[in-house]
């Protein structure tokens, strides 16, 4: 929005004659906007005419050419909006971004932004080419983000699914600042504990499932994934059953970046590079009944799906499976909801079999699906569970693997000679713990489970509004997730040539349109914070029906 005025000076086309003007800095807008009398003046002529998306949805069109700018010294020819006569002259934040610019809100200057460099980082999931054009962020807020040029993003994925009760809560600055100031560490391994460790499993056992009974804490939601593959071959290993070690993990699922992890996710593409995987890990069909091999033109579904992994159990032979696996809600898959009785059946077929059930809620707890962990919907326990993301929102790293009475029993009554031999360094860690009690006295009284429900809504409303384009194949979502997945030929279903990369494309639409998210494949992905006001709701649907229009047309 508009900050600030600075001098700027504006040139006709051959840069001979320039002319001084006093220009909001406004990084609500995308180009320099000037009265047309001036740019007219200066022999500045349209070259088209463009539709311009205005706050509140309102669209407006207006000629658009080139000008000479000099703007710190710096002189360049860039895109310039006419614009009613007595309208205040703008600088956008597209403008900024070519003189390499940014703003210092405080200072309320102009300030040089350097230039990014990729010599001494290696991003997650990295390729060269998707860094050519980084955004690099500042600060966020509510549910927006602000780049160094300070344009505003609505954050549609809550960043990675995580940032649960928004960006610039100082609150859970505070507390961390708190706790460090009072013990910022210590070891919580066997022998030591600290308070907040205590009070933050107790708080958690009060949320889980009713099953529940401890919690090991680790990091991140990958490491929690691999703390709960090892219990659950732990328990066998003290159930005089070692054998029983194999993992069923399905397709489409994604677990997390550690090796035990990266066996059970079910995408190819994290695969590759990085075998051999470890043994033992079993693939089986998931439950996606838009693209369900089983149910395909079925009035409804069958639940193969789930009865292929009691066909890999009885394959495998029970007596060598230690776990299944899975994600109540597929994430980083597609946002897949599952029919109704999945998860009911797949419980019981765990159970005919004695095989541990792991529930992946790293992405679904702490209220994304409307309700605290995304089981509750179908009245299912699981055996172990993992968490991590909006266990803080976020805000400092933090995840746990939790598991049952029955398996904490096992654990307990161990000989010496079978200790638990897992643990991280930074497991526990009081100020993580510490955040995550504020975030989670946050969620409680501010009845983010219940909003999630409303805001999700609010966003499925829009999105099945979209569903008369002939492009869009399915929309799904369960709380504040949701996916929108476009096709190529809706009556058939089949999906876009890989060669016209609707995906990408659509991010870079949305970007343009101010709003941040993910796609898998041909399916675009949201689940913003839960704090997110009904007026942004509405702005990622408005960007997100104009992306669909710019990719795949009328």
């Amino acid at each position: 929005m508009g900050v600030f005025s600075v001098q700027i000076e504006i040139g006709d086309p051959g840069a001979r004659r320039f002319e001084r003007v006093e220009a909001v800095v406004d990084t609500g807008a995308s180009y320099t906007q000037l009265p047309a009398s001036t740019l007219r003046r200066l022999g500045v002529e349209p070259h088209t005419r463009r539709t311009f998306v205005m706050a509140g949805g309102r669209r407006e069109e207006s000629d658009v050419g080139q000008a000479w700018v000099r703007l710190n010294g710096t002189s360049q020819m860039t895109v310039v909006v006419f614009a009613e006569e007595g309208s205040q002259p703008l600088i956008g934040a597209i403008t900024l971004e070519e003189f390499g610019l940014g703003i210092a809100p405080v200072a309320q200057k102009l300030i040089p932004v350097p230039g990014y460099r990729l010599t001494h980082q290696l991003h997650p999931q990295y390729h060269v080419r998707d860094h050519e054009d980084p955004i690099i962020f500042t600060r966020g807020e509510g549910a927006l983000l602000y780049d160094v040029n300070g344009r505003e993003y609505i954050d549609g994925l809550a960043c990675l699914w995580n940032v649960a009760v928004g960006h610039g809560r100082a609150e859970l600055a505070d507390i961390a600042a708190e706790q460090m100031r009072e013990l910022a560490f210590s070891n919580s391994y066997v022998g030591y504990a600290n308070v907040p460790a205590i009070r933050l499993a107790e708080k958690l056992m009060s949320l889980v499932y009713p099953s529940m009974q401890a919690v090991l804490f680790c990091n991140s939601g990958s490491e929690a994934v691999e703390a709960a593959l090892k219990i659950a071959r732990y328990f066998w290993y003290l159930q005089d059953q070692p054998e029983k070690v194999k993992i069923i993990a399905r397709k489409e699922a994604y677990h997390g970046g550690t090796y035990g992890a990266t066996a059970a996710t079910g995408l190819p593409l994290f695969h590759k590079g990085f075998g051999p995987l470890p043994p033992a890990f079993v693939r089986v069909e998931t439950c996606y009944p838009y693209r369900c091999g089983h149910c395909a033109g079925a009035a409804e579904c069958s639940l193969a799906c789930a009865d292929d992994i009691e066909r890999a159990i009885v394959a495998e032979g029970p007596e060598t499976v230690a776990a299944v696996i899975g994600e109540p809600v597929h994430g980083a898959g597609g946002v897949l909801v599952p029919t109704p009785g999945y998860w009911p059946r797949v419980r019981e077929i765990c159970d005919r079999y004695d095989v541990l059930l792991i529930a992946d809620e790293v992405i679904t707890g702490f209220g994304r699906t409307g309700r605290w962990f995304a089981l509750e919907h179908w009245g299912v326990q699981p055996d172990l569970m993992t968490v991590a993301k909006a266990i803080t929102s976020a805000y400092v790293p933090l995840a746990g693997a939790i598991y049952s009475k029955r398996i904490h029993d096992a654990i307990l009554q161990a000989p010496p000679d079978k200790k638990f031999m897992h643990g991280y360094t930074n497991a526990g860690h009081p100020a993580a713990c510490a955040v995550a009690l504020r975030n989670i006295q946050i969620i409680e009284e501010e009845g983010l489970v219940e909003r999630a429900n409303v805001m999700g809504e609010r966003l499925l409303d829009g999105l099945r509004a979209l569903q008369e384009h002939p492009n869009v194949g399915e929309v799904r979502g369960l709380g504040l997730i949701a996916g929108l997945e476009l096709v190529a030929d809706r009556s058939t279903r089949a999906p876009f040539d890989p060669s016209e990369a609707v995906g990408p494309r659509m991010l870079k639409e949305m970007r343009k349109r101010g709003v941040l998210t993910r796609v898998k494949g041909e399916s675009v992905l949201f689940a913003p914070p839960l704090i997110v006001e009904p007026a942004q709701v509405d702005r990622i649907i408005s960007a997100l029906e104009e992306s669909i229009l710019a990719v795949c047309g009328v």
